[in-house]
């Protein structure tokens, strides 16, 4: 093999370990996820696993939502 014929099989193999990354970071983040129930935190780690990166990202936009938290901040004044 040339060596220009690496780069691919580089990024390739970069790209990979990324997403395995992503899918077990998100797969610990959903179970430690307290206000979800045992169907719930199922279903999110069967989409990260069936569909890893629209898993990942559904997830991503999900999650505020769940916990409740606000999506802007805000600056405190002090006096």
């Amino acid at each position: 093999m040339e060596a220009w014929q690496w780069i691919p099989v580089i990024l390739a193999g970069a790209s990979a370990l990324y997403v395995t990354g992503l899918i077990v970071w998100g797969v610990f983040d959903v179970l430690r996820e307290d206000r979800l129930d045992q169907l719930a935190r199922a279903l999110w780690v069967l989409l990260l696993f069936v569909l890893p990166v629209f898993g990942i990202l559904a997830w991503l936009y999900a999650k505020p939502r769940i916990v409740g938290a606000p999506t802007t901040i805000r600056l405190k004044k002090t006096l």
